[in-house]
């Protein structure tokens, strides 16, 4: 089979592993009776490759984890490197001293049995792992996925508040018998909730799956998650079919000798656009085989936009050929006289992220599961802009944009179908 058959029957197979659950038997999930000093607890290690927000080293039945983020302040009281060190037990055997480095570590006894989140790419993960089953509480009822939805509403899964949102409700977490709290930390207003649920005596390990420059290595945050359950097996195995379809899908549009131009970003309103430079987004397109006409890798990486007029959007952009526009924090777009200024406006060649969305329930995947298969989202933005490559793929989180249909998305349900 040659190479390119090779890559279309990985396309076409792609959509039949997506959520594949990991096997059980990969799990060790049992308690030792009987501790073996020199013994070895954890066959199957994560190695961390692309993270650079998490780190894991084993010895012999305990890991240590470390992970580290800069968080702002949404209240404007400043920014700060956070550190944080945990301690990773296995049942049944002594935890080390606490000493040196370990000094004022967190210890956590794993493998969890009941396990809260806070963010909806948490659901994505463990789901992915298979481990959705121990899950006691998530952020709210606002899960694209219907299965979790509807157990939240029935209160089978406990609400405890969104990260990006409130801090979590640590009553609920205590109600709940919650063994581990796997809690992303987004703002610095919210740093102390950290402290406070470990005080109370829940075990809480610190989340920077954003802070992330790569989609990679944000989607690598798979291992960290399967560090809590020994599931690093699993986890090795998603993550590198994950890898494996990008460098594939890398090494495709790395042939294309004349390369379309884009931009990627949405209007804010009042004469401000958020667009992609250096970002996800940005690395995205360039992997894509894209020519991003706002690209510029020296600036620091911001990975929700970057604020521009429109008056120099129309100045540096107005020639590029596709525009991916639609996405769900968009103010109604400027008059037609304005966006007809825009090629990629007036030969229609627009595209949105949000296919898989429930405005009903204010539900986007864009914010699950696509953190976690970026070679998914990449293949959707090849399958877009270059038609003609031969690819057995349907797009599945994006999709063509109608730019006859009026924003926000609020008022028009089916502006993403």
């Amino acid at each position: 089979m040659s190479r390119m058959s090779q890559t279309s029957a990985y396309f076409l197979l792609a959509p039949l592993i997506f959520f594949s659950c990991g096997t059980p038997s990969e799990v060790d999930t049992g308690n030792f009776a009987t501790f073996e000093p020199g013994r070895d607890y954890f066959e199957k290690k994560a190695d961390i490759r692309y993270a650079e927000n998490f780190s894991v080293s084993y010895h012999g039945n305990y890991k240590i984890v470390r992970t580290n983020a800069r968080l702002s302040s949404w209240e404007g009281n400043g920014n700060e490197v956070r550190e944080d060190i945990m301690v990773l037990v296995q049942k049944g055997t002594p935890s080390p001293t606490l000493d040196g480095e370990l000094s004022g570590a967190t210890v956590i006894s794993i493998p969890a049995d009941r396990v809260a989140l806070n963010i909806e790419n948490g659901e994505s993960f463990m789901t992915e792992l298979g481990l959705f089953e121990k899950v006691v509480a998530v952020g709210g009822a606002i899960s694209y996925d219907d299965s979790i939805r509807n157990r939240v509403l029935s209160n089978d899964l406990a609400q405890i508040g969104y990260s990006w949102h409130q801090p979590a409700n640590l009553e609920v977490l205590l109600e709940r018998g919650t063994d581990l709290f796997l809690m992303n930390l987004s703002n610095l207003d919210f740093a102390d909730v950290l402290d406070k649920s470990r005080d109370i005596g829940i075990p809480t390990a610190s989340v920077f799956e954003w802070a992330e420059k790569d989609y990679l290595g944000r989607a690598e945050w798979i291992k960290f998650y399967s560090l809590f359950f020994n599931a690093e097996g699993i986890a090795n195995d998603k993550f590198d079919q994950v890898v494996n379809r990008v460098t594939m899908l890398r090494d495709l549009t790395s042939k294309i000798a004349n390369k379309p131009t884009m931009i990627w970003g949405y209007y804010a309103g009042k004469d401000r656009w958020i667009m992609h430079s250096n970002s996800i987004e940005a690395q995205f397109m360039r992997d894509g085989g894209i020519v991003n006409v706002l690209e510029d890798f020296t600036r620091p990486v911001r990975n929700g936009g970057e604020p521009v007029s429109s008056e120099e959007l129309l100045s540096r952009a107005n020639g590029a050929t596709h525009w991916m526009i639609g996405d769900i924090h968009s103010s109604s777009l400027p008059s037609e006289n304005f966006m007809s200024r825009f090629k990629s406006w007036e030969e229609g060649k627009l595209y949105h992220n949000m296919k898989r969305i429930k405005p009903k329930y204010n539900a986007f995947d864009w914010y699950g599961s696509a953190v976690v298969r970026p070679d998914v989202v990449l293949a959707d933005l090849i399958r877009l802009i270059h038609p003609e490559l031969p690819m057995d793929h349907e797009p599945y989180f994006m999709n063509h944009f109608d730019k006859s249909t009026k924003l926000p998305l609020e008022v028009n349900d089916n502006l993403y179908n």
